[in-house]
């Protein structure tokens, strides 16, 4: 009889955990990555993205804070399968390559080095399939309101459990915002953890992380099969501060890789900074 109680309050135990787990699937119904999935479908498709070979676009910037010339252009193309890439300041006159094993810069006269400019906007732009990477982390998935966007979002923290690209590190961050409606990333909080960039900035030994930033996405094009954004706000976590407007354009993902531009011209010097802090 002793027995039979046992397994009759252990089967009442379980059903009510179970209505229990229910019950909170209920108020969060879509699991990490259920969320990023539909994210992914809504911008075109993981297939569809693989299939591009070459991605390039044109980025415009401008802030208060770069001073007298306050607009930096710059003309990106990267090799999808390699990650190679090669871009092009015509304002500052500059360009500058990764090959996979080094980045140089020609008449480079961009504060940011050229390992840290490689990949930077190529990340932000693909956000959406770059969560497919095996070294990436998600963290779950949570719906909440937030002002800065129309329709409540999903919320995902992302990681890495190791050094992602050139010009990042295992320790960047991410935040992404997910539509609750149209599972489009309308933004993402992020930080940055190169630590020549930390040095340049003349942050206090031992701390490793600049930010978070905000970025707040304000457009979106179709390229081909894929939705990309086109108009970027970068601010505070509170928009107090704007830190910078972009304007992504010239998008295309069928233009040949010109391997040639990968080869350090004569006079370009090759980037000698480090993901690592000067005083560790």
């Amino acid at each position: 009889i002793n027995q039979m109680k046992t397994i009759i309050n252990l089967s009442i135990s379980l059903l009510f955990i179970s209505l229990m787990t229910a019950q909170e699937r209920k108020e969060n119904p879509l699991e990490t990555e259920q969320v990023v999935q539909k994210m992914i479908d809504a911008h075109g498709g993981y297939d569809a993205w693989k299939k591009v070979k070459t991605f390039s676009f044109d980025n415009i910037m401008y802030s208060n804070s770069l001073g007298k010339l306050p607009f930096w252009i710059n003309q990106v193309t990267v090799d999808s399968k390699t990650r190679n890439v090669y871009q092009n300041w015509p304002i500052h006159g500059s360009t500058m390559a990764y090959d996979g094993k080094q980045a140089w810069g020609n008449q480079w006269k961009v504060g940011n080095p050229p390992k840290f400019e490689a990949l930077f906007f190529y990340y932000f732009l693909n956000l959406p399939w770059l969560t497919q990477d095996d070294n990436v982390v998600l963290g779950k998935a949570t719906k909440k309101k937030h002002k800065a966007f129309q329709n409540e979002v999903y919320v995902i923290d992302m990681s890495f459990s190791e050094k992602p690209a050139v010009g990042k590190t295992k320790e960047d961050t991410y935040k992404l915002y997910i539509d609750s409606k149209n599972f489009l990333l309308m933004g993402y909080e992020y930080t940055i953890s190169y630590g020549y960039m930390l040095d340049l900035f003349k942050f206090p030994k031992g701390q490793n992380v600049f930010g978070p930033m905000f970025r707040v996405h304000n457009g979106f094009t179709k390229v081909g099969d894929l939705i990309y954004p086109t108009v970027l706000r970068t601010s505070n976590l509170d928009q107090t501060q704007v830190f910078g407007d972009h304007a992504i354009f010239n998008y295309s993902i069928t233009k040949p890789f010109d391997k040639s531009k990968l080869n350090k011209p004569e006079g370009a010097q090759i980037d000698p900074t480090s993901h690592i802090r000067a005083d560790k």
